[in-house]
């Protein structure tokens, strides 16, 4: 499909998101004001967004996610993934008993509460929508969930390179902590991404492990449903782990550090996408309650980010 005239300020402003990731000057903070310029946008001039714009998004960031593999050595996704596995179990194992715990405080339906939940302690968007056609979910529950989930994962991507100052973290735990406390990859990356490559990389190996976890949750919840259980294993993060073998094995490092390098320009066009669904609609179906249940679910998830994190 033709971009539209209409469509034309959204890729002109997409254009400066590139330059920004670009220019030494703002690189590094290019996908927090790559998002912020894609949320002005959208609220400025709404009808400049394709109407594709979700698959555009996530082909952006799944994008960029593999061509960071090519910046990591096997090994060391190995030994990171293996050590975020039992974090990764112990964060979401406590996240989704105090949500399902808090479902009879809380006066919200119950089925967008358990969107929340697991959006909250798996990997934000694409968890609830994994889950919710297990769960055969209704549009309203969906994008309440998704509302919420995606506020305060905005509110992250500014807040933990903050909060960084604060605590005496190495470069790889502040990556973690990361990993296990913000739900969306992409502001993960763009969050751990100011502290350097140790901590992106970090950041990203965790992350995809956290993300794994979407597998036995959607097959568990689908034997609840009365369903055959569902296996699979999201594309990309197959895609990721080839990427790394490749830069491991062939000697071309050169190549590969553009790649990688690359991959930082596609988040910030994923970050720039997903502001354009930072509009006040989106606030409105949140609701205070709504905003009120996440809010608590990841003022624990953070602590206990950073104490896993700590230990490591």
């Amino acid at each position: 499909m033709k971009p539209d005239r209409k469509n034309a300020p959204f890729f002109f402003f997409m254009a400066a998101a590139v330059v920004l990731a670009l220019l030494p000057q703002t690189k590094t903070w290019a996908v927090g004001i790559a998002l912020v310029l894609g949320a002005a946008v959208a609220n400025l001039v709404p009808s400049a967004a394709p109407s594709n714009l979700g698959k555009m998004r996530k082909l952006a960031l799944n994008t960029a996610v593999v061509l960071f593999g090519f910046g990591l050595n096997i090994r060391q996704v190995i030994m990171v993934g293996g050590q975020g596995f039992w974090q990764t179990a112990v964060s979401l194992a406590i996240i989704i008993s105090l949500g399902f715990f808090l479902l009879r405080f809380f006066r919200l339906n119950p089925a967008t509460m358990k969107l929340i939940t697991f959006g909250t302690s798996i990997c934000g968007g694409s968890a609830i929508a994994a889950v919710s056609s297990v769960m055969k979910a209704k549009d309203e529950e969906i994008g309440v969930s998704m509302g919420v989930v995606f506020l305060l994962n905005t509110v992250a991507l500014f807040a933990f390179p903050l909060l960084a100052g604060f605590f005496s973290l190495t470069p790889e735990q502040y990556g973690i902590w990361c990993a296990l406390s913000i739900h969306d990859t992409s502001s993960v990356v763009g969050a751990a991404a100011v502290l350097g490559d140790a901590s992106l990389s970090t950041a990203t190996i965790m992350k995809l492990t956290r993300t794994l976890w979407i597998t036995p949750i959607v097959f568990v919840l689908s034997l609840q449903q009365g369903e055959k259980g569902k296996l699979s294993v999201p594309l990309f993060i197959v895609f990721f782990l080839l990427a790394s073998v490749t830069a491991s094995m062939l000697p071309f490092p050169g190549l590969f550090k553009s790649l990688a390098s690359a991959g930082k320009v596609f988040m910030a066009i994923a970050l720039y996408m997903v502001g354009f669904g930072l509009h006040s609609s989106v606030v409105k179906k949140a609701g205070v309650r709504g905003m009120l249940f996440g809010a608590s679910l990841w003022f624990v998830s953070i602590i206990v980010g950073f104490v896993l994190a700590s230990l490591s």
